[in-house]
């Protein structure tokens, strides 16, 4: 396991991959910090930072959403796709199996979450704008120096889909997004990146708040919605509180299932509403937290700030 002080300095820039045209060099190595630059935390020592409300969206199909029927060959290739897992430990169902299925993915938040599938894998995402999807590092790079960026032209992204029905359609990708921590040195508490999406989908299906603190989270609610691989195309939520909260990471025993990837850590906070602290991506393995409890990149002021730079980009 990589140390945090490790972590924090390997982890100093943001990685992107532009796909809609030839990319530079100083974009490929943007000095966008990923150490806690940027905005201060509030003059009660960070209590409470800052926050991207959530939106419920307008519920009305937009034009530039691709919803064109599918056939049986293309339901069945979708779930025939691999699952995405973490490098390290496999997510994990702890003790009994306590997710739910959403049966009515059309309803706020579950619409704002998605299924993206890539290649031959699929992962979780959640919408935190109108053409934004943050998800894993690991749905965008294989992470590390010998990796590599997913081919753009092969991701789809359904919002809210539900077995063989997409009600709001899919979307390709014209960007993928990562951080140096992830891209260059596969650091597990890097793991995590967005999608700049073809289609302003989520002014129809909403976006989930985020939001950051130097305070403990622990013992908060955590609630996860995804795409489980053992239950192709249908989304499952699990329910269960922050047991351990690091610098860079948030521990918590939500059931997940390979494929929930990239899943927000979300609950209803105060004045924020939907709002998510962390991205989920890893099951068991090891010692004690990580033994014993799933965990994700914890959303930390810089992590908050890189979410805020990809959803404003053009």
């Amino acid at each position: 396991m990589r140390s945090e002080a490790l972590g924090l300095l390997v982890g100093a820039t943001l990685a992107i991959v532009a796909t809609s045209g030839p990319v530079s060099a100083q974009q490929l190595d943007r000095s966008v910090s990923d150490d806690g630059l940027g905005l201060q935390a509030s003059a009660a020592g960070g209590v409470s930072g800052t926050m991207v409300t959530a939106f419920a969206g307008t519920g009305i199909a937009l034009p530039d959403a691709d919803v064109a029927a599918e056939s049986a060959a293309e339901v069945w290739a979708l779930w025939a796709l691999e699952p995405k897992t973490a490098p390290l430990g496999r997510e994990s169902i702890i003790g009994a199996d306590n997710r739910v299925l959403i049966r009515n993915t059309r309803q706020f938040p579950y619409r704002a979450m998605v299924l993206i599938t890539f290649e031959s894998s699929r992962c979780t995402g959640w919408m935190i704008g109108a053409d934004t999807v943050a998800t894993a590092g690991h749905c965008v790079h294989s992470g590390g120096s010998s990796g590599r960026w997913y081919q753009r032209s092969t991701y789809r992204i359904y919002p809210g889909r539900n077995g063989n029905a997409s009600p709001y359609g899919s979307c390709t990708a014209k960007r993928l997004y990562s951080v140096n921590g992830w891209t260059r040195n596969g650091a597990d508490d890097f793991d995590y990146g967005a999608i700049k999406l073809n289609c302003t989908v989520g002014n129809t299906v909403g976006w989930l708040g985020f939001f950051w603190q130097t305070a403990t989270l622990t013992g908060l609610p955590t609630i996860i919605s995804g795409y489980p691989g053992d239950k192709p195309l249908t989304q499952w939520r699990s329910t269960d509180k922050v047991r351990v909260t690091q610098q860079r990471r948030v521990f918590y025993r939500n059931d997940t299932v390979g494929g929930m990837s990239g899943s927000a850590v979300y609950y209803n906070r105060s004045g924020c509403g939907n709002c998510a602290m962390a991205i989920h991506a890893y099951g068991v393995y090891g010692s004690p937290p990580f033994s014993n409890n799933n965990h994700g990149t914890r959303i930390t002021k810089a992590v908050y700030d890189n979410l805020v730079t990809w959803r404003n980009a053009p």
